[in-house]
């Protein structure tokens, strides 16, 4: 009688234990689908810059805010020091530029203003008269300059929110005569200028130039005298107006250099090229994919193209830019910057217009993990004004070989206009999986 019993209760007890292995391996297929995905997971550090499957995560401080170039106010000091650019009836490169220079920007800067022997805007002429004026010597003068009071009148003046931008052309020497105690201002000029421009909190480009300078006789008594162009306004307009004024120049064969202050860059622009043993993801991602592991020689490169337009002319230096580039690795893969290669066309057209490239070969190789982050930037050239050195050190006023004082306005311009010299980081996601 028991025995249906027993034989009842083995068959349920089966029947549960069959019920238990297929829960079993539901879990387990479930368990293994779970870290597959974990494991295949492209960005598998889930590093914070970028979503799991690869996406960068952007960085709102990057945004670029620019304000378009629309219209320009050309202001020219008429001192004693600049008498030897402006010499009646004779021909000077700097005469030849600046009618270029202003030429070009006519449709956006139609009139040209004088500034007077106190800093106040004098008369404004247009390009006509200005010519006459200028070729045949009626700006020569007896006035002193005095820069801080230039600056302050310019600064008055312009509508920088509205895409207005100030170009002062001088020779940047400051000569407080006439005013009390000049020997005591001269040691004060940095800290005027830094307050003036700290004040403004606008961007700041000086534009180095070289001219001819002829004596009373119309005698050639320096072949390279420097003198200057300083444009005031926001980011984007003064870096429109630096490029087109140094193209210019360059073109000329009469160009120096350029250095900024108070710029907000935004963000680096990047691109890539072909890159070797991965796979760009999507070209508007900065993600590769499917790594291959190699040694040193024979490895994962990534062909990187750093926009270099936006920043300081010098950066296109390749030993400049080997300072200013910084990159590494986050997760413990080796990273070697292999090569660099620079390209920079200057296009003199209807419409001026530079451009920069640096293409830095990146090779990753003995990555411990399933994918790497690289972090770079640009460390900028902060207050390195190297090519303006050779004018620096002048004792006097007279000496034309020389910008008298113009180191102390350097100093004004970096601390008031605020360098900013280091930019936030890009970053590039490696990974082994797809």
């Amino acid at each position: 009688m028991k025995r249906p019993f027993r034989i009842k209760t083995i068959k349920r007890a089966r029947k549960w234990m069959k019920h238990q292995y297929d829960v079993i391996a539901v879990l387990a297929v479930s368990c293994v689908a779970i870290l597959s995905s974990c494991s295949g997971d492209i960005n598998s550090n889930f590093d914070s810059h970028f979503t799991n499957d690869g996406y960068l995560i952007q960085d709102s401080t990057k945004q670029d805010n620019k304000v378009p170039l629309t219209k320009a106010k050309f202001y020219v000091e008429v001192s004693g020091s600049m008498n030897g650019f402006f010499r009646a009836g004779q021909p000077t490169d700097f005469k030849k530029d600046v009618w270029q220079i202003l030429s070009y920007y006519s449709p956006i800067a139609p009139g040209v203003t004088i500034l007077t022997n106190n800093g106040d805007e004098g008369k404004t002429y247009d390009l006509s008269n200005f010519q006459t004026q200028m070729n045949t010597g009626a700006f020569v003068s007896t006035a002193s300059t005095r820069v801080p009071l230039m600056l302050q009148s310019i600064i008055d003046n312009l509508d920088a929110d509205n895409g207005e931008v100030a170009v002062l052309i001088s020779d940047m020497k400051y000569s407080p005569v006439g005013q009390a105690a000049p020997k005591v201002l001269l040691t004060q000029y940095s800290t005027d200028v830094s307050k003036i421009f700290g004040q403004y909190g606008k961007a700041i480009s000086l534009v180095c130039a070289t001219s001819n300078y002829l004596d009373k006789k119309g005698n050639s008594i320096c072949d390279a005298s420097p003198y200057y162009f300083l444009i005031i306004g926001n980011d984007s307009g003064v870096a429109e107006m630096r490029d087109g004024i140094s193209t210019l120049l360059t073109n000329a064969g009469r160009f120096v250099d350029n250095i900024e202050s108070g710029f907000n860059y935004g963000g680096i622009k990047e691109s890539f090229g072909i890159p070797k043993k991965c796979f760009q993801m999507d070209i508007n991602e900065p993600t590769f994919v499917e790594y291959e592991e190699a040694d040193s020689y024979d490895t994962c490169i990534i062909n990187l193209k750093v926009d270099l337009a936006p920043y300081r002319w010098i950066l296109t230096d390749e030993s400049y830019f080997a300072r200013a580039f910084k990159a590494k690795t986050l997760y413990g893969a080796n990273l070697v910057v292999d090569d660099v290669n620079i390209v920079v066309k200057n296009i003199t057209d209807k419409q001026l217009k530079r451009t920069a490239e640096a293409t830095v070969r990146l090779k990753l190789f003995n990555m411990p993990t399933d994918s790497d982050v690289i972090e770079w930037t640009l460390e900028l050239p902060d207050t390195d004004y190297t090519l303006f050195g050779q004018f620096c050190g002048a004792t006097a006023e007279e000496d034309v070989t020389k910008s008298y004082s113009i180191e102390d306005f350097l100093v004004g311009m970096f601390y008031g206009g605020v360098v900013n010299t280091t930019l936030n980081p890009n970053y590039i996601l490696v990974s082994k999986n797809s």
